[in-house]
């Protein structure tokens, strides 16, 4: 795996990898429509600020898209590419070893 390969998937882990932004991944997961802030706050017990500051992370990241409807922001995940990024990650732990250390 080249280096930059390797940045973007322990970037991708670094985003999935605090409880809150699980959190808010696992609810979009269960959402057929997209979210706005104040639903994801009353699912997942997080505060405004906290929910905001963790879409942005998750959105910087490509995990979520946001959408404006007016005057809200509507989140959703960005499904495929999730599990895209996910899959090569473990397609690289399944392969067999290329050579012998």
């Amino acid at each position: 795996m080249d280096k930059e390969k390797a940045q973007e998937l322990a970037n991708l882990l670094k985003a999935l990898g605090e409880f809150n932004r699980l959190s808010l991944v696992y609810e979009l997961c269960q959402c057929k429509a997209p979210q706005n802030a104040m639903c994801l706050c009353e699912c997942c017990s997080v505060d405004a600020s906290g929910v905001s500051r963790h879409l942005k992370v998750l959105s910087q990241e490509g995990i979520v898209s946001s959408e404006r409807k007016g005057r809200e922001i509507q989140y959703s995940l960005n499904r495929v590419e999730v599990a895209q990024r996910l899959r090569q990650l473990a397609d690289i732990i399944e392969a067999e070893p290329s050579s012998e250390m």
